[in-house]
């Protein structure tokens, strides 16, 4: 069986090695970009099951991201995380697409549950 594939966009190096140990201890593949426009242009084109997106990014909004993604790739299952949560941006990511949505600092248990959650039919 192939293994699920995982893309972190998050300008964190700290959160994206932190997610990325906790996901593949579980068993799934991924990569990660500290970059919000090398992130857009990785997971455009290549192969993801999963995207974790960070909202604010240095050198581009994560809202925009997710809209851009969600036109090319509506299947992808699509993960919020942010650390500047309000009801508002929550409502925003949801109506653009985004599956889940998930307040900084989180648990290794509530990444871990939220990528299992799109597997689950």
């Amino acid at each position: 069986m192939m293994k699920r594939r995982v893309l972190i966009i998050d300008d964190e190096n700290i959160i994206c090695q932190g997610c990325k140990m906790v996901l593949g201890e579980i068993g799934y593949l991924c990569d990660h970009s500290l970059s919000g426009v090398a992130g857009l242009e990785t997971v455009l084109n290549n192969p993801y099951d999963v995207l974790l997106i960070d909202m604010k990014l240095k050198d581009m909004d994560g809202m925009k991201i997710l809209e851009t993604v969600k036109k090319s790739k509506p299947e992808l299952y699509v993960i919020v995380i942010t650390g500047y949560s309000t009801v508002e941006n929550a409502v925003k990511a949801m109506k653009l697409g985004a599956n889940d949505y998930i307040s900084k600092p989180f648990s290794e248990d509530d990444i871990a549950i939220a990528v299992q959650n799109a597997f689950k039919d």
